[in-house]
């Protein structure tokens, strides 16, 4: 569960479908606040204010449903993602209904849970407990860093492991990722990478290169200069990011030391 109690949003276009939820929700002890929100205009209204981490959301309503309001949430969250690694974690979705039927389309927007009314609490606990755990996973997973990145080759998307890129080399506003088969260009300035991808051993040694210091194999201390060798070319530190090159050297080797069994 993350560190903190969730935010909930409850869209549901009946008045009572809504009191109701607010009442189950009141005993729960993993909620920190209730939202609500009587249609779909309401409910985005309260995502673009408001850091929701559930949305207990009622299929059939005038207007925009439920479904396609999902529907709109998960292309927004894939574009986010496929422009740009380490976004927030988006809300998670708990459809809440009294139709079973829409449950596949459900599942393939990723929805945490589907839950007929009347809402049962053992149910609604185990919804939020699940979406927690999610949360809790991403928050994880986004503190240590992305796993893949998204980059276009010609007309084609290419899911690449971050382990596998040796070095990045500033191209403007854009950054070209180099591995052992290719090089390919991601829009991000090379700052934000670096940031982004420090946790996973990438480190910055010059204006316009960031290592990865898991694919580094000698370095070359010479005449007060730093090279760092690296298995396809030799990249030079510059001098005033020679002291940081060397404390994340060390703090490498420690920890790599300490991975060995």
């Amino acid at each position: 569960m993350p560190n903190r109690p969730l935010e909930v949003l409850v869209v549901d276009d009946e008045p009572p479908a809504v009191a109701q939820m607010e009442w189950l929700l009141s005993s729960e002890s993993q909620v920190h606040r209730v939202h609500t929100a009587g249609n779909a205009a309401q409910a985005k209204h309260v995502l673009d204010t408001e850091a929701i981490d559930v949305i207990l959301l009622d299929i059939h309503m005038p207007g925009q449903s439920g479904m396609e309001l999902a529907r709109e949430l998960h292309s927004r969250a894939r574009g986010r993602t496929g422009e740009r690694a380490g976004e927030e974690p988006g809300p998670q979705i708990v459809f809440i209904t009294a139709d079973a039927e829409p449950a596949v389309d459900a599942f393939e927007l990723q929805a945490r849970d589907y839950l007929l009314k009347p809402v049962r609490q053992s149910r609604l606990s185990e919804a939020l407990r699940r979406a927690a755990q999610s949360l809790s996973t991403a928050e994880q997973e986004q503190s240590e860093g992305p796993h893949r990145v998204s980059v276009l080759q010609g007309d084609t998307t290419v899911l690449l492991e971050v382990s596998s890129i040796r070095w990045v080399q500033a191209q403007g506003d854009y950054a070209r990722l180099y591995t052992a088969e290719s090089s390919y260009l991601l829009r991000i300035p090379l700052a934000d990478l670096e940031e982004q991808w420090e946790p996973q051993g990438f480190v910055r040694v010059h204006r316009s290169h960031v290592v990865n210091l898991h694919h580094v194999k000698r370095i070359v201390n010479r005449q007060g200069r730093m090279t760092i060798l690296m298995p396809d070319t030799e990249l030079p530190v510059s001098r005033r990011l020679m002291p940081h090159v060397r404390e994340r050297l060390d703090a490498h080797r420690v920890r790599a030391t300490r991975g060995v069994r």
